[in-house]
């Protein structure tokens, strides 16, 4: 199911960073920071507030989550999809 089509309840028990790699998975695109936490926030309707006090613990939880990769470009990408060299 996709992750835009999970009920806001669903969407609360999950990770933010699972959310995230759901969202990358399926958009099969990359992402930077801010626009990936802004889909997130979007799913889960927070407030501005919310995704300006939250930002950097989301973004710490991505650099410490090994299925994601943050590459010259500073976007977001999942590893599975780039051979380390």
């Amino acid at each position: 199911m996709s992750i835009r089509k999970k009920k806001l309840e669903e969407l609360e028990l999950m990770s933010y960073t699972d959310i995230a790699y759901e969202i990358i998975k399926e958009d099969k695109k990359q992402y930077n920071t801010p626009n990936l936490f802004k889909e997130l926030c979007d799913l889960l309707n927070l407030s501005n507030e919310e995704f300006e006090e939250k930002i950097g613990d989301f973004f710490t939880a991505l650099t410490t989550d090994k299925r994601f990769i943050l590459l010259d470009n500073g976007n977001w990408d999942l590893r599975n999809k780039h051979t380390l060299q």
